[in-house]
């Protein structure tokens, strides 16, 4: 690899994959649609502001040899056209450009959401995917996962990534949510914090990006789940995030099946208001913090070499210490 293209460059995962590559030696493309947050990476990246879903990607690739694909709206709620746009769209005009110049690799993040659904779920596999979705969101990243496949059969070489509830340094979503209801010092437990997930420090998301953008051709076509590989229930992880932060929270058990109603009507109400804001409870994460869901990243070890470079505690005392740097209230 001699040169990337990072898609999301303005965004959390994107703006560190971008940071790796360059101190790593390669040189890098970073593009997104927020220029003030990419002229960040000006230092060390050509940056280059683009819209997928309608600008020209042409310029883009320019002696690239590689595309790491981080762009995507990624968000519990939204309108299906905007996830539709941003999500499928972007990526088949990507897809189609990386074709067209006859790119060597293309590595696509998808999300392990396209798994979830209302049921508790242990060591899921990269090939138990349902036919329904839980949202729009989950439902657009299969079916940008359905687009890059169509260019792997069309001689792409692509490795599709899907890393869990990833966190750490810069995070704009995860951990923004969770903390906005800690404040308060009370927090809902739904199920009493018993079930057990997964999380992805974002530095190991990032090893596994450059271990795909470097694997065999022979791995072409392939999916992985990718994890800090070591699941907590919900109360376990929250208590080390708190205490990491120094919080006092209390945590409030809530049984589900009310969160899950008072979820529902909250979305109803939200869909029928002009705007469709984003309603402070969805059904959605509900489930998540109230179902278990971990995921096997056997083959992401296996094939790919991945090995979690941090621990779930070393990267919530990074983000800890990131945080108490940056914490504007």
């Amino acid at each position: 690899m001699r040169a990337v293209l990072i898609t999301g460059a303005s965004g959390f995962i994107g703006a560190h994959v971008a940071k790796t590559f360059a101190e790593r030696g390669v040189r890098v493309v970073a593009t997104g649609r927020n220029l003030s947050m990419l002229e960040r990476h000006a230092i060390y990246a050509e940056c280059r502001r683009c819209d997928l879903a309608s600008d020209d990607i042409e310029p883009l690739l320019d002696r690239i040899d590689t595309i790491v694909h981080c762009a995507a709206l990624s968000s519990p709620w939204g309108s299906r056209a905007a996830f539709r746009t941003h999500n499928v769209v972007a990526t088949q005009r990507l897809v189609a450009a990386a074709l067209e110049r006859g790119i060597e690799r293309f590595v696509h993040l998808s999300s392990p959401s396209i798994y979830f659904r209302f049921d508790h779920q242990f060591n899921v596999g990269e090939a138990q995917c349902p036919v329904r979705f839980v949202n729009d969101y989950a439902k657009t990243k299969r079916e940008a996962e359905h687009v890059v496949a169509d260019g792997q059969r069309r001689g792409l070489h692509t490795i599709v990534l899907r890393p869990r509830a990833v966190y750490g340094e810069g995070d704009a979503a995860i951990m923004p949510r969770v903390l906005k209801v800690a404040r308060r010092g009370v927090f809902p437990l739904f199920g009493a914090g018993r079930a057990h997930i997964d999380t992805t420090y974002v530095g190991n998301v990032v090893e596994a990006i450059w271990r795909a953008a470097h694997a065999s051709p022979e791995l072409s076509g392939r999916s992985y789940n990718i994890t800090d590989g070591a699941p907590l229930s919900v109360r376990d992880l929250l208590e080390q995030v708190f205490a990491a932060l120094e919080w006092r929270v209390r945590f409030v058990n809530v049984p589900t099946s009310v969160a899950l109603t008072f979820a529902g009507l909250a979305e109803l109400i939200a869909h029928c208001l002009p705007s469709q804001p984003e309603p402070r409870l969805t059904r959605y994460g509900v489930g998540v913090l109230a179902y278990s869901q971990t995921l096997s990243i056997a083959a992401a070890r296996d094939e790919l070499g991945y090995r979690p470079a941090w621990t779930t505690a070393q990267g919530i005392e990074r983000y800890a210490h990131w945080y108490a740097r940056h914490d504007a209230h």
